[in-house]
């Protein structure tokens, strides 16, 4: 199966579960894939042949900069589950992470949603 991806998108937003995640934004780094059969537009070239990656850097940003969600589970999960509402996507894999966190190390998360 063909992929269309993003890699390290970064977006700021204020998520978390302790209070002092919640006084700034914080970097978030995503990384989205999606499996969808590019054979068509390969041949075509023609934008509305594809899965456009645009859609998905929109979710993305929407999510982040929305209201605050706790966990980074939920990040996920959320972006992942409306970039499947495209039928031409069959699985969608979505990491985020959060730089600004740990001093030592970046903890994230990386979820696969499949139709």
């Amino acid at each position: 199966m063909d992929k269309v991806f993003i890699e390290n998108l970064t977006l700021r937003g204020i998520h978390g579960v302790y209070e002092f995640e919640w006084k700034e934004p914080q970097e978030f780094v995503i990384d989205i894939g999606i499996e969808t059969d590019l054979s068509k537009s390969a041949l075509s070239d023609d934008l509305g042949d594809t899965v456009d990656w645009q859609p998905m850097y929109k979710i993305a940003k929407e999510v982040i900069e929305g209201p605050r969600i706790s966990l980074i589970e939920k990040i996920a999960d959320t972006i992942a589950t409306r970039i499947l509402e495209n039928k031409k996507i069959t699985s969608v894999n979505v990491k985020v992470r959060k730089n600004e966190i740990l001093d030592e190390g970046i903890p994230g998360v990386f979820i696969t949603r499949t139709r």
